[in-house]
């Protein structure tokens, strides 16, 4: 299925609780450390914030990926984020550029995320019999992952990531 801006369905929600739990996830340092060093090494972020957010609600993350997702993020929000990073940070005859481009890529992946959203809430079946939020979250991540052989590094950004959760689960559930 082709993302054209037609596609994007109307009812698309931006305000949505993916998009909350992924305010309060990024807030913790030790996750969006984690999330940023994983998308250095070819994860997706929506997709990590889906098998997390999954997780908190204890649902079993499929792994699948909504086509009209995938296509957003290829010809949409990868795009901004390389031009943002083709641009030297501090030069101060091109930050303003750079910083419309950054404004412009959160607001993609908010899009990103909304699209997520819609995907996983229809697919949402029963709850998981895992015993925990912290090995749901790494099971949902596992799924998550680009590719199935992780090296010693990816194995512990996912255990921080899975203890940012667990800790996250335990605390505070107000929106960002």
């Amino acid at each position: 299925m082709s993302c054209s801006g037609s596609k994007i369905p109307e009812d698309t929600d931006p305000e949505n609780p993916l998009w909350h739990f992924a305010c309060r996830l990024w807030a913790a340092r030790r996750a969006r450390e984690a999330c940023l060093a994983l998308q250095s090494r070819g994860w997706s972020v929506t997709r990590i914030l889906s098998a997390a957010w999954l997780a908190s609600s204890g649902h079993s993350f499929t792994g699948r990926e909504s086509a009209t997702v995938t296509d957003w993020r290829n010809r949409v929000t990868v795009p901004l984020r390389s031009a943002r990073k083709y641009i030297t940070k501090n030069n101060p005859g091109t930050a303003i550029v750079r910083e419309y481009i950054a404004r412009s890529e959160l607001e993609a992946e908010r899009v990103e995320l909304a699209l997520a959203y819609q995907a996983l809430v229809a697919e949402i079946q029963t709850a998981s019999s895992e015993g925990t939020t912290a090995g749901l979250a790494r099971n949902n991540l596992l799924t998550a992952a680009p590719e199935t052989k992780m090296d010693n590094e990816t194995g512990r950004l996912l255990d921080t990531l899975a203890r940012e959760l667990s800790m996250l689960a335990k605390g505070d559930k107000k929106p960002c």
